[in-house]
């Protein structure tokens, strides 16, 4: 490889990690400037929004269970 590719190369690669950095500290920012209300907010409505189908799954498991408690008890029955 010519020497001049390897230091194009170099400043490219230089180039991309400063950016990087860069892009790193206004996503920190911008986080830094919501209010703890908005963020306290949205983590409530996340944590409702899967409590539903938590609580729904729950409910399935529950039959489930009864199902198979009532199917181990016929097949207990029929087996002599």
């Amino acid at each position: 490889m010519k020497p001049s590719a390897c230091l194009w190369m170099s400043i490219t690669m230089v180039t991309i990690g400063l950016w990087g950095c860069q892009r790193d500290k206004t996503d920190d920012q911008s986080k830094a400037s919501q209010p703890a209300g908005t963020v306290e907010q949205a983590v409530q409505q996340t944590v409702e929004g899967i409590k539903g189908p938590m609580d729904k799954a729950r409910g399935v498991e529950g039959t489930l269970g009864q199902a198979a408690e009532r199917t181990a008890e016929q097949a207990s029955q029929a087996t002599p």
